[in-house]
């Protein structure tokens, strides 16, 4: 009786942490938003970000959309790498958020560092059959 009551809790308990298919696909955009960014693919970011995004940086000051690609564009700041050790994605209605984990390894004028971060991405989408696309992320250094 015990292992039955054990093993039924076990079931319902990886049934509460698994990610749903719109989970998983948000997950997927968002590794695939980090690919962008390390392989300098702007065309594909300015596609995903919404007109509205903004990004806020650890230390509180944010950039819009135009403010963010030209950073991006003038090879100032250079993202090497991403390694995500953790990330989970929520999706309500036509609102996602994946909150991470990760070390971000970037060239900042010329000066290279690892920073471990946590971050968190917010996507929205007009309707279901439209695209997903990111609305803001922030980012705060990790204290070791």
């Amino acid at each position: 009786m015990q292992h039955l009551l054990l093993c039924s809790f076990l079931i319902i308990a990886f049934q509460s942490f698994s990610q749903t298919t719109a989970e998983k696909d948000i997950l997927k955009l968002s590794a695939n938003i980090f690919s962008w960014e390390v392989t300098n693919k702007i065309d594909s970011l300015e596609q995903v970000f919404d007109e509205r995004f903004v990004v806020v940086s650890g230390d509180g000051s944010s950039q819009n959309k135009k403010q963010y690609m030209a950073v991006l564009r003038s090879g100032n700041f250079i993202h090497n790498s991403i390694d995500v050790t953790e990330s989970i994605a929520t999706v309500v209605d036509n609102t996602a958020t994946v909150i991470g984990k990760g070390t971000f390894t970037v060239t900042i004028s010329g000066n290279k560092i690892s920073l471990p971060l946590s971050y968190i991405e917010v996507f929205t989408r007009a309707n279901n059959k439209r695209d997903w696309k990111v609305l803001a992320m922030h980012a705060t250094v990790l204290q070791k």
